[in-house]
């Protein structure tokens, strides 16, 4: 069986995304599309505004295959490690291809960026700009359109350099595939032609703005938002944690995944005066971070995602776990069993007798299932979702 991968986060699943799955299917010719879905905790450093269950019924209703899930550990991370996770899982899944979007329409631009950004030269000119406290985007982003003379690092390119990255570094036989995107952009709030990103469709969530959403959707998506309009989850309702641990486990903060040098410091003086999240966003302001890793940083001390955890990623294994399959899903996980001997669990049940380290990663996921929980309670979910 013919397989596709797409690497996604339906956070919400939008008509961009629907476009993005029919045209993987055609480009590609596979009988299964299979999407590896961020859960709970995004690559943005934020919490998913719906939980992985409900983004999983959205990406089945709306025609995906199979959903397994990339763990918190690889999705709320930066571009790099997200791309790894999800490479790793798609690689173990056999998947032909991957499809992602792009604002370019030449894959050998990314292959070539791939290639520049691994020499002596580019490596040595980064750091002595991250030394005058230029944020790793922008000096990265310098140093590309220098040499390719156009401005092509925003947030797709972005990961999609790190997928061809990625499937370089593993040696996989994976074959990334562009889709050309001519519509809105990863940050854009406004919409055209009934294709809105979904950083615009959550800022009309936040202003109750459903009959515009309507248009922006797939029905099924449109009918499990309104069901789960009350449960939506922000980054601002774990503030209160954050700033708890932050303030009880100072002498932890400097172990924290990205945090660096005296940053932690800062973390926690602003964090002590700071009631809300807003209030710490405006106090924090600082060239050299991003918005994005600020967040994430801030996710990880939620999390307790540690450097000693991010460094043992590198060697262990990862699981596959399905989220939900249709029959065409079904048909794929035997396949694999039969004929490639890979096991995709199924149920938390079959977890219990894998490898250590996948069992260590998951152990960890469910706990930072809970801490989801802990503001945006949902019915735990032993099997995967069937339809």
């Amino acid at each position: 069986m013919k397989a596709c991968g797409i690497i996604v986060e339906y956070n919400p699943f939008h008509n961009g995304h629907k476009y993005h799955l029919e045209k993987a299917r055609e480009l590609t010719g596979a009988e299964v599309v299979i999407a590896c879905m961020s859960g709970n905790f995004l690559q943005r450093g934020e919490p998913s505004l719906f939980n992985k269950w409900v983004k999983t019924e959205m990406a089945l209703l709306n025609g995906v295959d199979l959903v397994v899930e990339l763990p918190t550990s690889y999705s709320n991370d930066s571009a790099e490690f997200f791309a790894k996770g999800s490479i790793k899982i798609l690689d173990l899944l056999k998947v032909e291809n991957i499809v992602f979007g792009s604002e370019v329409d030449n894959i050998d631009i990314l292959e070539n960026i791939v290639s520049y950004t691994e020499t002596e030269n580019f490596k040595s000119t980064i750091k002595d700009l991250l030394k005058e406290g230029i944020s790793y985007p922008k000096a990265m982003s310098k140093l590309v359109d220098e040499k390719f003379g156009e401005r092509v690092l925003n947030p797709n390119n972005i990961l999609g350099i790190e997928y061809i990255r990625s499937i370089k570094k593993m040696d996989s036989n994976i074959k990334p595939i562009i889709l050309h995107r001519k519509s809105v952009g990863y940050y854009d709030e406004g919409f055209k032609e009934e294709i809105a990103s979904a950083t615009g469709i959550r800022k009309m969530v936040e202003g109750k703005k459903y009959d515009e959403i309507k248009k922006l959707v797939p029905e099924a998506t449109y009918s499990l938002m309104m069901k789960n309009i009350s449960n939506i989850a922000k980054i601002d309702d774990y503030y209160e944690f954050i700033r708890l641990k932050v303030i009880s486990d100072k002498k932890k903060l400097e172990f924290i995944a990205d945090m660096e040098e005296g940053l932690w410091n800062r973390i926690y003086e602003i964090c002590k005066y700071s009631k809300t999240f807003d209030d710490f966003m405006k106090e924090f302001k600082n060239k050299r971070y991003t918005t994005g890793r600020i967040k994430r940083i801030l996710c990880h001390i939620l999390l307790e995602f540690y450097k000693s955890e991010r460094e043992k990623l590198d060697t262990q294994e990862i699981y596959v776990r399905a989220l939900g399959f249709n029959e065409k899903g079904a048909r794929y996980i035997k396949y694999l069993k039969k004929n490639f001997e890979v096991e995709v669990i199924t149920s938390n049940k079959n977890i219990k007798k894998s490898t250590p380290d996948k069992l260590d990663i998951f152990e960890k996921e469910l706990v930072r299932e809970e801490i989801y929980k802990m503001k945006h309670y949902y019915e735990d979910k032993k099997f995967a979702i069937k339809i």
